[in-house]
Order: structure tokens, then sequence, then C-alpha cells
């Protein structure tokens, strides 16, 4: 009996503890600490959704497309899902500190590259972490979940994929999150942080 008491109030302690950082629905453009950059989004149907501008992407030094988060955490469990279409090239995800870039993902025709980026590194230089993950996936949505716990992340793509990896630098203070891709049209939906 005892036992069980103490399972049922580790179990329920820990769900209590568990803190809403970020809820987006997409049901409003506008969103506070929500910065929708280098495009035209809309937020129709519980989704945002941009096609890349080539004259933006050129104005930005090759970068597409963005929402950007602005929340400090450490760790967190985020998900959401993304749809591209036959013309994206690529889908990046960003989590920014206050020294620069943290972590990231990047999912192509190639695959999925995960990086960190230890803050003595010159100029945004960055360590490849774990295997090679899952192609872009043209007109699907595709879930997503990063788990961040200390210097450890763990990166599920799809129902398939699933990726743990660790680096010291990981562990660091984050205050932004990125959602973005280039070329062609992205589409995002049900995103969600939490703290784990």
């Amino acid at each position: 009996m005892r036992l069980f008491l103490t399972v049922f109030l580790v179990a329920n302690l820990s769900h209590i503890q568990a803190a809403e950082l970020i809820a987006d629905t997409f049901a409003d453009a506008k969103m506070e600490n929500r910065r929708a950059q280098r495009g035209s989004w809309k937020f129709e149907n519980r989704t945002a959704t941009c096609t890349q501008d080539d004259a933006l992407y050129a104005k930005f030094a090759n970068h597409g497309p963005v929402l950007w988060y602005d929340k400090e955490f450490t760790d967190a469990v985020i998900e959401f899902q993304f749809k591209p279409d036959a013309a994206c090239k690529t889908f990046v995800f960003t989590l920014n500190g206050k020294e620069g870039h943290v972590f990231r993902f990047v999912t192509s025709a190639r695959g999925t590259g995960i990086r960190a980026f230890p803050p003595e590194a010159p100029d945004h230089q960055s360590i490849a972490l774990g295997r090679t993950g899952p192609e872009l996936k043209a007109d699907a949505w595709t879930p997503v979940k990063v788990t961040l716990r200390g210097a450890a992340a763990t990166v599920q793509i799809g129902e398939s994929f699933s990726e743990s990896v660790e680096h010291a630098s990981l562990a660091r203070g984050k205050t932004t999150l990125g959602l973005g891709f280039s070329f062609g049209t992205l589409s995002i939906k049900d995103l969600r942080v939490t703290t784990p």
C-alpha cells in the first residue's frame, strides 16, 4: 500500500510541476512573444503558413521565413507539426541563448542533421551530434518532439525517428525558439512548449 501511494504521489506531483511555457494554436495573427518574420505569414484554420519571397531571402543573407518565440527557459519539451510543400528545401529548428545559437536541427532532402553551438567556438561554428535523421517529407504533416534536460536532448521526428544526444553546451539557458524554412511553402501547427 505504501509503495502504491508513493508511486501515485510521485506521478501526480511530476504532472503538476510541468508548466506551459508557450502554447500557440495559430488562431490569431498576433501573439505576445511571437515574431513572424522574413515573409508574409498567414494564420488560418489554426495553422501558420508562409511562402518564401526570394527577394526577402536574398535581403536577409539567404535566410528564409521564420517564426520566433521569445521565452527564457533551460529545460523544456517542445512539440509541434510542420508540413512543407514539394518546393521547400529545408526546415530549420533553432534554439538561441544570450550568446547566440545553442541547438539546431535542419531537415532537407539529404536527411536531418542535429548540431550544438559551443559558446567558445568562433563565428557560430557548430558540431554535429548523433546520426542523420529523416529526409524532408513533402505535403505531409510531420510531428516533432524535442526534449531538453541539462546537457541532453532527445529529438523525435515523425513516427520512427528518435535520437538522444548530449553536449555540455546544451545546458545553457535559452531565450528564443525559431521555426524556419527555405524555399517553397511551409505550414506549422500545434506548437506547445512545457517544462519537462
